[in-house]
C-alpha cells in the first residue's frame, strides 16, 4: 500500500508541473534564468538575489584555478546574469539587503559592463554604514579594473573623494581605493585634485588619503612643478605620529631626476615656503613631537641620496663643510655624498670634491670629543670606495687620544669602517690595530675579572670586525671569484663587505651582477643596501636583468610596509639603470 501510495504521488506531482508547464515551466534553481526572472518582482528579488551570489560564489569556487575570471562557465554566468543584475542595483537605491548582494557579483566581475552599477555605488549616503561598505567595495573593483578612456569614471571617481570627506566609518577608505584607482586609470585630468588633496594643511590630512594620493601621482607621471613641490611637501606629513615619506619619495623616483633634483636642493637651501609653513604648522598640532632641528634639509637630502645625482654635490658640500649646520644634517649629506660618489664615473671631477670635503671634515674636532665628526664621516669614506680612506682611518685611530686603552670601544667605532674599507695590500694595518685591541681588552678582563660580563660584548663586536676585515686578507685586490664566494656568507657585514670589494672593482661585470643579484632579497636593509650600491657600481651601461629581478623581489614582498623603504632604493635604482641603457 505504501508503495502504490508513494508512486501515486510521484505521478500526481509529474502531473500538475506538466499541466503548467505551458503557463510558467518548472522552476530549475540551478538555472540562473529561473532567478534572474525574479528580479523584478519586489517580493522575490531578495532571495533572488541572494540566491545569485551563492551560484557565483559557487562557480568561482570550482573553476581551476579557484576564481578565475577567465573560465567559460563563470563568463557563461555572467553573460545570464550581469545585465539584469546592473539595473536592479541601480533602479532600486533604498533596497539595501539586494544591493549588498549584488555589489558582491558586480564588483567581483571585473567586467565593464557593470560599471554603471559600480558608479552608482559611489553615491553613497554618508554615515550609513551599509551604504558606505557597498561604496567602498565599488571603489575597489573600480581600482582593480581602472577602466581606460571612460571621461566619466574618472570624473565620479572625483567627485567621490569629497563626497567621502570625513575621516569616520568607511570614508578613509573609499577615499584611499578611489584614489589609487584615479592612479591606476592613468588620465591626468585628476592631477589637479590629487595635488591639492596632497597639499591639505596639516590638521585636515589623514595618512592613507596622504599616501594614496602620492602613489597616484607617482603612477600618472605628471613632472610639472606643482606635482614635485606636492609630493615634496607629502614628504614631511607628520598625522599622528605615521607619515607618507616612502610613498612620496618613490613618487618623486618615477619623475626622474631632471624634474625632481632641482626642487629637492631649493628645499635644503631653505627656499621652499611651504614645506616651510607645514612645518611650523606642527607646533599648533596637539601631541605632535618636538620637530627635530634641521628636519627640513635632512629630509630633502635623504630623498637626494637615492637620486646619487651629480647636480646635488656642490649644495650638500657646502652643508657638509659648514660647522654652523646641526650634525644629523652634516652626517646626511656626508652619506649622500658618499653614494653620489661612488655612482660617478672613476674620472669625475666631483669624486675629488667629495673626498676633500670628506677627509677635511672627518680630521676636525678632538678625536673622541663632542665635536667629533669622524664616526659620522667615516661610512661615506668607505661608500666613496678612495684608496686614500685606509690610510686616513690608520691615522686617526693612532691618535693620541685614540690610543688609550679607555678608549677601544669608541675606537671599535672607526675600526669597523676601517675594516670596510681595507683592501688586501693594506690588510697589515688594520691586523695591527685590531691586535693592540684585543690585548688591551684581555688586559682589563685579568685586571678587573668582575667587568668581564661588560667587556665581553666589545670583545664580541672587535671579533665580527675581524670577520669583515678577513675577506680583504683571504682575496686579493680584484679578486672577483673570492668576493663572490664571501657573497654567501651568513655574517651580514662580511656580505656587505663583499660587495663593497666588488663594487670598487667598476667595469661591467655580468657575473659579478649575477652574484648579488642572488642576494637582492636579503632581508637586512643595509646589505640590501650595499647590494644595490655594488649593482649600481657595476653598471655603467645599464642592467636590464637587474631591473627584472629587483621588479620580482619588489612584486614578492608586496605589502610588506616592514620592506617599503628597500623596495624604494630599489626603484631608485631601476630608474637610474633605466636611464643608461
Amino acid at each position: 500500500m505504501r508503495t502504490s501510495s508513494f508512486a501515486t504521488r510521484l505521478t500526481l506531482a509529474a502531473a500538475l508541473c506538466l499541466g503548467t508547464a505551458s503557463l510558467v515551466g518548472c522552476e530549475n534553481e540551478n538555472d540562473p534564468a529561473t532567478w534572474v526572472g525574479k528580479l523584478g518582482a519586489a517580493n522575490k528579488r531578495p532571495a533572488a538575489m541572494r540566491r545569485l551570489r551563492q551560484m557565483w560564489e559557487s562557480k568561482l569556487a570550482t573553476t581551476t584555478p579557484p576564481n578565475n575570471l577567465r573560465d567559460p562557465a563563470v563568463q557563461g554566468f555572467l553573460s545570464a546574469v550581469i545585465t539584469q543584475v546592473n539595473e536592479a542595483f541601480v533602479d532600486h537605491r533604498d533596497e539595501i539587503a539586494v544591493r549588498k548582494e549584488a555589489i558582491e557579483i558586480l564588483a567581483g566581475s571585473n567586467d565593464p559592463r557593470a560599471i554603471p552599477a559600480l558608479l552608482n555605488a559611489l553615491e553613497f549616503s554618508p554615515g550609513n554604514t551599509e551604504s558606505e561598505r557597498i561604496a567602498l567595495r565599488a571603489a575597489q573593483a573600480l581600482k582593480e579594473m581602472h577602466p581606460a578612456n571612460n571621461p566619466q569614471v574618472v570624473q565620479r571617481l572625483l567627485a567621490t573623494i569629497d563626497r567621502a570627506s570625513g575621516n569616520s566609518g568607511s570614508a578613509p577608505a573609499i577615499r584611499e581605493a578611489v584614489i589609487l584607482a584615479l592612479g591606476a586609470i592613468g588620465d591626468r585630468s585628476a592631477v589637479d585634485a590629487l595635488v591639492r588633496t596632497l597639499k591639505r594643511p596639516i590638521d585636515q590630512q589623514e595618512i592613507r588619503t596622504a599616501r594614496a594620493a602620492a602613489d597616484a601621482l607617482g603612477q600618472l607621471g605628471d613632472a610639472s612643478q606643482p606635482v614635485v613641490d606636492a609630493l615634496i611637501y607629502g614628504l614631511y606629513l607628520n598625522v599622528r605620529r605615521a607619515n607618507a615619506f616612502n610613498n612620496c619619495g618613490r613618487a618623486l623616483t618615477r619623475l626622474g631626476a631632471a624634474a625632481v633634483v632641482p626642487r629637492l636642493i631649493a628645499t635644503v637651501n631653505g627656499q621652499n615656503p611651504e614645506v616651510t609653513l607645514l612645518i611650523n604648522s606642527f607646533g599648533s598640532v596637539p601631541g605632535m613631537p618636538a620637530v627635530p632641528p634641521g628636519l627640513q634639509q635632512s629630509t630633502a637630502i635623504d630623498v637626494l641620496r637615492n637620486f646619487a645625482d651629480r647636480a646635488a654635490v656642490p649644495a650638500l658640500v657646502g652643508l657638509l663643510r659648514n660647522r654652523e649646520t646641526v650634525a644629523n644634517v652634516r652626517g646626511a649629506a656626508a652619506e649622500t655624498l658618499g653614494y653620489t660618489g661612488l655612482a660617478l664615473p672613476a674620472d669625475a671631477p666631483e669624486r675629488g670634491l667629495i673626498f676633500d670635503a670628506l677627509s677635511t671634515v672627518f680630521n676636525e674636532g678632538t678625536p673622541g670629543g663632542e665635536d667629533d665628526m669622524a664616526p659620522t664621516v667615516a661610512p661615506a669614506l668607505v661608500l666613496l670606495g678612495d684608496a686614500r680612506t685606509v690610510p686616513l682611518l690608520v691615522r686617526r685611530i693612532s691618535t693620541r687620544e685614540m690610543s688609550d686603552r679607555t678608549a677601544v670601544p669608541y675606537r671599535l667605532g672607526l675600526l669597523m669602517p676601517l675594516a670596510s674599507a681595507v683592501r688586501h695590500d693594506t690588510f697589515a694595518q688594520f691586523d695591527g690595530l685590531a691586535n693592540t685591541a684585543a690585548t688591551q681588552l684581555a688586559a682589563m678582563v685579568a685586571e678587573q675579572p668582575d667587568a668581564a660580563s661588560e667587556i665581553a660584548p666589545v670583545q664580541a663586536q672587535l671579533a665580527t670586525i675581524r670577520q669583515v676585515a678577513s675577506v680583504a686578507h683571504d682575496c686579493p685586490d680584484g679578486d672577483l671569484a673570492c668576493y663572490r664566494e664571501r657573497l654567501a656568507s651568513p655574517e651580514k657585514n662580511v656580505v656587505r663587505k663583499a660587495a663593497y670589494m666588488i663594487a670598487w672593482t667598476g667595469g661591467d661585470n655580468p657575473a659579478a651582477r649575477q652574484a648579488l643579484l642572488a642576494q637582492a632579497s636579503n632581508a637586512d636593509l643595509l646589505v640590501r643596501r650595499s647590494i644595490h650600491v655594488a649593482i649600481d657600481a657595476l653598471s655603467p651601461h645599464g642592467c636590464a636583468e637587474c631591473v627584472t629581478r629587483l621588479e620580482q623581489v619588489i612584486e614578492s614582498e608586496h605589502g610588506q610596509e616592514s620592506k617599503s623603504l628597500l623596495h624604494l632604493e630599489a626603484q631608485m635604482l631601476m630608474a637610474r639603470l633605466r636611464s643608461r641603457s
